[in-house]
C-alpha cells in the first residue's frame, strides 16, 4: 500500500502468531491486523498488510497469541450479581442500586474480552440508562442490544422486572412502550421459571397473546426471543413464530425428559435461533456441591437436590447434542450473572457447547459471528474485516486448538482504542 497517508489518521498496527476472523475461516498464520482510527483497515498477512507510506504507525506486537474478534454474548442480565442471590430479592433492590451494579458487571464483561452482548432483562430502565451512560463516557462496557423489560404474565417470571402484561391487548401495549423506549428487540417470558410462585413446567402466555407480541415486534423490525423452560412452551413459540428459543427445556408438564424430534423438526424448518445457557446449570451444582461438603443434618436432602440438577444438566446436554446433529441453529448466550454465574466468565458456555459436541472451530464462532447473527448485530459485530469496527481481542495461545485459550485475555480494543484492563 503506497498512497500518501491521512495526516489526521492515526494507525495501530497488530502483530500476532495467527489471526481468525470470527466466522469459522481457517487461521492467518504470521498475522497483522491495522487499524485506522476506530475502524479496521487491513486484515491478512504480515507480508500483505502496510499502512500507507509516511504513515505514523503504532506498531503492537504480541508474539506467540491471537487476533480475535471481541467475543458476544447473546445472552445477559447485567442487574445481577450473580453470587447466587434469588432473582427474586434482585427484583426488589432499588433502580439506582441496581444501575450500580449493572455499570459494574458491564465493565467486568468488557475486560473479560466480550465487546457485544444482548441484555435480556433488567428492571425498569435501568439497562436503558446503561447505555446512554455509556454513549456519554460515564461509565464503560460492552456494545449492547436491549429488550428493557421482559414481557411477562402477571406474578410470572421476572414479573419484579416492571414487564407484566396479560391478554391480548395487555401484550400489544407493552411491546409498543418498550419500543417507544428504544427497546431493541422483545424478550417474552413463555413459561415459568426460578421466580418464586411461577410455573417452569406450565406455559404462561397462550399462543394468540404471544403471536401478538411477535405480530407488533415484527411489524417494527424487532426480533423476539423467549424463554421456554417446557416442552409446550416451546411448541408455542414455534406456533407464534418467536426468532430465538432460550433455554428450550424439552421436559413435559410432570418435569419428565423427552427429547422431542418433531420439535426439532420444526426449530429447523423456522430457521430459529436456540440458546441453550448449559453453564449457568453447571454454576449451580458446582455451588450446591460446596454446600454438600460442609452440611450437617440436612446433608441428604442437598444431595438428593444436587444429584437432581445433575441429571437435568445432563438431559439438556443431551439434547443439545442432538439438536446440533441435526443441523439446528446454536447460539452462545451466558445468562449471566443470574443465579451463580459471575459476570466476566462467558468463555465457559462456548467450553460447554463444545462439550455437547460442537467442533471447536463452531463453538468458538458461535460466541463471535454466530452469536452477532443470531441477535441481530451480524453487521457490527462478531467478525474482522476491513470497514468494520475495531472491536478486538488478543489471547495468549490458540484457541482454534484449545478453546481455554480465550481464558488468557492479552488486550481487548473497543472502537480502535485499547481498554484499560489493570489486573484480571
Amino acid at each position: 500500500m503506497t498512497n500518501s497517508p491521512d495526516e489526521s489518521a492515526t494507525y495501530t498496527m497488530l502483530l500476532a502468531s495467527r489471526l481468525m476472523d470470527g466466522a469459522g475461516s481457517p487461521p492467518i498464520e504470521d498475522a497483522a491486523l491495522l487499524i485506522r482510527g476506530d475502524a479496521i483497515e487491513l486484515v491478512g498477512s504480515r507480508a500483505e498488510v502496510r499502512a500507507p507510506d509516511g504513515a505514523a504507525v503504532d506498531v503492537i506486537d504480541y508474539g506467540d497469541a491471537s487476533i480475535l474478534p471481541g467475543m458476544v454474548d447473546a445472552h445477559t442480565h447485567l442487574v445481577s450479581p450473580g453470587d447466587g442471590t434469588p432473582s427474586d430479592e434482585v427484583g426488589m433492590e432499588g433502580d439506582d442500586i441496581l444501575l450500580m451494579q449493572a455499570v459494574k458487571n458491564a465493565r467486568t464483561i468488557l475486560h473479560s474480552g466480550v465487546t457485544a452482548i444482548r441484555e435480556n432483562g433488567a428492571k425498569n430502565g435501568v439497562t436503558f440508562s446503561l447505555r446512554e451512560g455509556i454513549g456519554r463516557g460515564l461509565a464503560v462496557g460492552p456494545k449492547m442490544t436491549l429488550c428493557g423489560r421482559p414481557v411477562t404474565i402477571t406474578g410470572g417470571h421476572m414479573w419484579y422486572f416492571g414487564g407484566e402484561a396479560d391478554g391480548a391487548d395487555g401484550v400489544r401495549k407493552q411491546v409498543r412502550q418498550l419500543i417507544k423506549e428504544g427497546a431493541d428487540y422483545i424478550k417474552l417470558v413463555a413459561t415459568g421459571g426460578s421466580t418464586r410462585g411461577s410455573f417452569p413446567l406450565l406455559p404462561s402466555y397462550t399462543v394468540d397473546e404471544l403471536r401478538v407480541a411477535t405480530d407488533e415486534a415484527h411489524r417494527f423490525g424487532k426480533l423476539t426471543a423467549a424463554h421456554c423452560a417446557s416442552a409446550q412452551g416451546v411448541q408455542n413459540c414455534l406456533d407464534a413464530e418467536v426468532d430465538m428459543i432460550v433455554h428450550c427445556v424439552f421436559e413435559d408438564s410432570q418435569g419428565r425428559y423427552e427429547y422431542r424430534p418433531d420439535l426439532v423438526d420444526r426449530l429447523l424448518e423456522a430457521d430459529a435461533w436456540v440458546n441453550p445457557t448449559l453453564y449457568v446449570v453447571q454454576a449451580g451444582i458446582n455451588r450446591l456441591a460446596e454446600r454438600v461438603e460442609s452440611a450437617g443434618a440436612d446433608r441428604p436432602v442437598l444431595q438428593e437436590s444436587l444429584d437432581q440438577r445433575k441429571r437435568g444438566l445432563d438431559n439438556r446436554m443431551e439434547a443439545c447434542r442432538r439438536m446440533l446433529e441435526a443441523g439446528v441453529k446454536m447460539t452462545a448466550g451466558s445468562d449471566s450473572p443470574w443465579g451463580d454465574y459471575a459476570p466476566g466468565e462467558f468463555v465457559n458456555e462456548v467450553l460447554m457447547l463444545a462439550g455437547a459436541g460442537m467442533p471447536v472451530a463452531d463453538a468458538m464462532a458461535s460466541g463471535m459471528s454466530g452469536a452477532a447473527d443470531s441477535i441481530g448485530m451480524g453487521e457490527v459485530a462478531g467478525r474482522l474485516a476491513p470497514g468494520r469496527a475495531a472491536d478486538v481481542l488478543v489471547v495468549r495461545g490458540d484457541p482454534s486448538r484449545d478453546l481455554t485459550a480465550l481464558w488468557d485475555v492479552a488486550d481487548v480494543y473497543q472502537d480502535g482504542s485499547r481498554v484499560e484492563r489493570g489486573v484480571i
